[in-house]
């Protein structure tokens, strides 16, 4: 008794990346959004976006390996998704940033919105990618971080670390200027953005690389700096008159 013959295997024809982009410019002409794989049959043919999708991932019907209909429309069309965003450059975020102040006058946070030139880019998203390092930046800083050292701006909001032999340095020039140990209440400090209430503050809290359990106050004594008749300037109390 002879064998039963397998049916041949009919296979599909090849598919060429030039045809799924038309397919998907008429389904985006039709619908007003890009397919997904789940988007069902492809009008005018015998193909599916399912299938279209597993051939690009599997490598399928001379079709690149490891790619994706997602993927495809990322790199051909002006698609974005949240898993294939374009990479970053630190230059190309620095280009922006500078753009945004010369137009603006004040540089970007990450809560300035869309960033002006760069189609479906936002200073959240950028900042986002800066901290957790993804779409090609490395670093892990925040917006602000990379503007204070590319830029030199200074972010109420991140102010840089501080160290005590720094503070005491500051509060030496203080008093070689004015002739008294700077207070809280001694106002800004010279022209390095600080003020001693912050330092204070930062003392205090134990915040900015500081430790903590301390003030302005008591770091200047602990470090000798009310020794002899030098005391520390006090604000005059004003009495009200009768």
């Amino acid at each position: 008794m002879s064998k039963r013959r397998k049916p041949p295997i009919l296979r599909k024809p090849p598919l060429a990346v030039a045809d799924i982009l038309k397919w998907a410019d008429a389904f985006y002409a039709r619908w007003g959004r890009w397919p997904t794989r789940h988007s069902g049959p492809i009008e005018g043919t015998n193909e599916t976006w399912c299938d279209v999708d597993s051939a690009l991932a599997q490598g399928y019907r001379d079709l690149p390996r490891g790619s994706s209909l997602l993927q495809l429309l990322a790199q051909y069309r002006d698609y974005r998704h949240r898993c294939y965003l374009p990479k970053l450059s630190m230059k190309q975020v620095l280009a922006w940033a500078d753009e945004h102040r010369q137009r603006t006058g004040a540089w970007p946070t990450l809560h300035s919105g869309l960033v002006t030139g760069a189609a479906g880019e936002t200073w959240s998203a950028i900042d986002l990618a800066l901290r957790k390092g993804i779409r090609g930046l490395r670093c892990r800083m925040s917006l602000a971080d990379l503007l204070a050292k590319k830029r030199g701006h200074r972010h109420h909001q991140e102010p840089p670390p501080l160290t005590t032999d720094q503070i005491l340095a500051w509060a030496e020039a203080h008093h070689t200027l004015f002739g008294r140990w700077p207070t809280r209440h001694a106002g800004p400090v010279g022209t390095t953005g600080e003020t001693w209430e912050g330092i204070d503050k930062a003392l205090r809290k134990g915040s900015r690389g500081l430790t903590g359990i301390s003030s302005l106050y008591r770091l200047l004594k602990d470090n000798g700096k009310f020794s002899g008749n030098c005391t520390p300037y006090r604000r005059r109390k004003v009495t009200p008159m009768a």
